[in-house]
């Protein structure tokens, strides 16, 4: 759906890589969100760990691309905090999602 809408242009990833780092980070962060429900955490506490690392690496991202832009695309360790950051933002925002939507544990 993410990428249908084009979502992470949107937001601030460069339109030539904007619909990779979707599928990029979609099934590392299903992975991620399968070994933190095997550690029998609470929901709201994985899911709060997820937005706020993705808030983190959203901000990573941004900054990324401004220095970038700054430096007219010759910063190159900029360039790479800015797509990296975009791959941590989807993966993050995946498990996330994953880990709401997980079914409830049965009481036993």
């Amino acid at each position: 759906m993410a990428h249908l809408l084009n979502l992470t242009a949107a937001l601030g990833a460069h339109p030539w890589w904007a619909g990779k780092v979707i599928w990029l980070g979609a099934l590392p962060g299903l992975a991620v969100a399968l070994a933190a429900g095997r550690l029998q955490l609470p929901r709201w506490l994985t899911a709060g760990g997820f937005a706020a690392f993705g808030a983190a690496a959203f901000a990573v991202a941004s900054t990324g691309k401004a220095r970038f832009a700054a430096s007219y695309a010759e910063d190159l360790l900029a360039g790479q905090f800015w797509y990296f950051g975009w791959i941590a933002v989807c993966m993050l925002a995946a498990a996330a999602l994953a880990t709401v939507a997980r079914p409830a544990a049965q009481a036993r």
